[in-house]
């Protein structure tokens, strides 16, 4: 309950929740006839959208979360015991479906296998279960995260021995907890951590409260593109999205260091 309850909370503190309960107040006010302040409630409401629609907004948002891990080739980064992998970059294979399914954040597996390959550490721990259930995904096998990258680094010739799963986490605090007890029955000293720019600052001081040590190994940066100025403010649904989710990882960063998990 506790999981489910800080998802719906995070989800009204979005742009598009604070917009709707904007809309919803001011037709309240309009049924009461209350006409100068449902105008104003409706279009905060549409101000609001308007911003985080923008695409200017996600691109600078984008660029403040990465600023202090920029991108860095896989040489450029020390030797370590395990490369960690964070979950987030894929979904588990669905009825009827042999294979999982990349989502936006599927450059965390593509590095992790890179940095393999190029020699970084001889594991990779892939952490990641089941958010709400194994029954909530449906799946014939019970394919957890860390499952579905696991089938995802081999399809890119990691070899299957190589990578220990961790299939009960469904959270970043919970990933560190996880990784922290499988660390020390394996006996890892020195970890890098694969996770998206904007998600590090969080995952890096989560992983450290626990006790690891870690080396940022950032991938996934996103900072916009060229493009005509007029065109970055004017909104789009993929930007609108893209807020969101940065804006969650503000609120989330935040959540974390009022519990101390960061």
């Amino acid at each position: 309950m506790p999981l489910l309850l800080d998802k719906i909370i995070g989800l009204l503190l979005l742009p598009l929740g604070v917009a709707l309960a904007c809309l919803l107040a001011g037709l309240v006010a309009l049924a009461w006839r209350r006409r100068r302040t449902a105008v104003v409630l409706i279009g905060l409401a549409a101000a609001w959208l308007w911003i985080w629609s923008m695409p200017l907004v996600p691109t600078m948002m984008s660029r403040a979360l990465g600023a202090e891990y920029p991108p860095l080739p896989a040489e450029a980064l020390p030797a370590a015991d395990a490369i960690v992998l964070l979950g987030g970059g894929i979904t588990p294979t669905r009825p009827g479906h042999p294979y999982p399914n990349l989502d936006n954040a599927a450059d965390r597996i593509w590095h992790a296998a890179r940095l393999y390959h190029a020699g970084k550490a001889p594991v990779i721990v892939a952490t990641a279960g089941s958010v709400w259930g194994d029954a909530a995904w449906g799946t014939p096998d019970n394919q957890t995260g860390a499952d579905a990258m696991r089938m995802a680094l081999v399809a890119w010739n990691v070899p299957r021995s190589a990578v220990i799963i961790e299939p009960k986490s469904r959270s970043t605090r919970e990933n560190a907890v996880q990784t922290a007890a499988l660390a020390a029955r394996h006996g890892f000293k020195e970890l890098l951590l694969v996770t998206s720019a904007s998600h590090m600052r969080r995952a890096e001081a989560a992983f450290k409260r626990v006790g690891l040590n870690v080396t940022p190994a950032a991938c996934d940066h996103h900072g916009g593109t060229a493009r005509p100025a007029v065109l970055l403010v004017i909104p789009t649904a993929g930007a609108l999205s893209a807020s969101s989710s940065l804006l969650r990882e503000h609120i989330g960063w935040l959540a974390y260091r009022l519990r101390g998990w960061a």
